[in-house]
């Protein structure tokens, strides 16, 4: 039998989430038999853990191409549903997630992109440092609706609109989803937020983490300037936050001053992070880096 919808999965280096991933996607309020997932293992290796225990709907195929967006076009090579769900392997799908995506879709044809609601939580019971700051800046799906796309943690479409658009292009590690979406929205793609169509993510807990992903953002912008589609920023324009991080800061309802305060100081941290990776970009080694 034909699966009507695939959900499509990239992991690397994420054995020890997916499975909750997993179970979110077997608990799901529609039948297993009308989707697959595909797991695009974007690891050297091919080899899977011992462990790993994965329903029959599920499958994984190994990309060795570095990058989460050359795992998801050969995952959406593999996919054999109409409609795609795209999501992470350390996000936890909500029950009614792909049944909310499928309504969505329905009812707002000839809408083909729905963007997801993302609701991010800690780690533990109180909010780290590093955690206020993702929370704030992080995943803010209803600000790239306004924009004219979404983060593939939470991105419903169809095969048509990849007919349409292309695939994800794969010269950057970060960045790919941003840059998929606004080519969609100049070819006359639409897009809209949908709440009920939700998955939680996990909160980047440390400053190793944020700043890899700081890393991973300069490395992006650093292959635009290359390729002539973003405007070289000053170098020195790297070392403070940007006007808008700040007053999205200082405007976040959610914190109190002593956590705005704290998430600031982080801010001025991970700006020395993004300064010495394109001093590195510019000047030392001219390879973006994936960690």
């Amino acid at each position: 039998m034909m699966p009507e919808l695939s959900v499509i999965i990239p992991t690397y280096e994420d054995w020890h989430v997916l499975p909750k991933c997993l179970d979110c996607l077997a608990n799901q309020s529609i039948a297993q038999d009308r989707f697959e997932v595909i797991v695009a293992n974007n690891n050297p290796s091919p080899d899977l853990p011992a462990t790993l225990k994965l329903a029959p709907n599920v499958r994984v195929i190994h990309v060795p191409t570095p990058g989460s967006y050359a795992a998801r076009n050969a995952a959406l090579r593999e996919a054999r549903g109409y409609t795609l769900f795209f999501t992470d392997s350390d996000c936890q799908p909500d029950r009614s997630w792909i049944e909310n995506g499928l309504a969505a879709l329905a009812r707002l044809r000839p809408i083909d992109r729905i963007a997801g609601e993302i609701e991010l939580f800690p780690k533990g019971e109180t909010w780290t440092t590093a955690e206020l700051c993702d929370r704030v800046h992080a995943l803010k799906q209803d600000t790239y609706v306004e924009e004219g796309w979404c983060a593939t943690a939470n991105l419903v479409t169809t095969r048509a609109a990849f007919d349409l658009v292309g695939p994800f292009s794969e010269y950057a590690f970060s960045g790919g989803d941003s840059e998929w979406g606004l080519r969609a929205a100049e070819l006359g793609s639409q897009i809209v937020l949908s709440d009920a169509t939700l998955i939680r993510h996990p909160a980047r807990d440390s400053f190793a983490a944020m700043a890899k992903k700081a890393r991973r953002l300069v490395g992006n912008f650093h292959q635009h300037e290359v390729l002539g589609t973003f405007e070289k920023r000053a170098l020195f324009s790297y070392l403070i936050p940007t006007r808008n991080a700040l007053l999205r800061t200082a405007n976040d309802p959610n914190l109190t001053e002593a956590e705005k305060l704290r998430v600031f100081v982080f801010q001025y941290r991970l700006a020395l992070v993004k300064f010495a990776e394109c001093v590195r970009l510019r000047y030392l080694s001219r390879t973006p880096s994936r960690s």
